[in-house]
């Protein structure tokens, strides 16, 4: 006497547990396939951007670039698009009393959007918003970064 599954039943059985399997891995192995496919191409388009991306402060400007007066609570920098990109939302970060480190934004007159982006080739002069708490300090250094198009590029200019 033969105790045991038919064959018959083994390979129902055995057709219904792969099925199981693939019915719930399947969507997770579509899901991660499609997360992956768009964070590569989210990572490939930041790396475009931020290859041609590049700025530089016009040294003919006042002092390098930089129009910094201790008394009178105003901050100007000249810089110019040498890339390809164009380039919105600059920030200023300032050095000042060779430790403190302040952020500011460009004034809303001086401020460059993406509806009115500074080219390529042009050049533009930001002032910085509300330095009212670093007159009268020694500035030391000023950076200007560029927060949308690729945050990893930034000028730095040392007084």
């Amino acid at each position: 006497m033969r105790k045991g599954v038919s064959p018959i039943m083994a390979s129902v059985m055995l057709i219904l547990i792969a099925t199981t399997i693939a019915a719930i891995v399947g969507p997770w192995m579509i899901d991660l396939a499609r997360t992956t496919s768009n964070q590569t191409s989210s990572d490939t388009d930041m790396q475009l951007r931020c290859k041609n991306t590049a700025y530089d402060f016009d040294t003919s400007y006042e002092d390098n670039g930089v129009n910094w007066s201790a008394s009178s609570n105003e901050l100007k920098v000249k810089i110019t698009n040498t890339g390809t990109m164009n380039l919105y939302n600059f920030t200023f970060e300032v050095t000042v009393n060779s430790s403190i480190i302040r952020h500011y934004n460009s004034t809303t007159a001086t401020q460059k959007t993406m509806e009115v982006p500074l080219k390529p080739g042009q050049s533009v002069i930001l002032q910085a918003d509300n330095t009212t708490n670093i007159v009268g300090s020694t500035l030391n250094s000023v950076k200007i970064l560029n927060d949308i198009v690729c945050t990893r590029v930034y000028v730095e200019q040392d007084l």
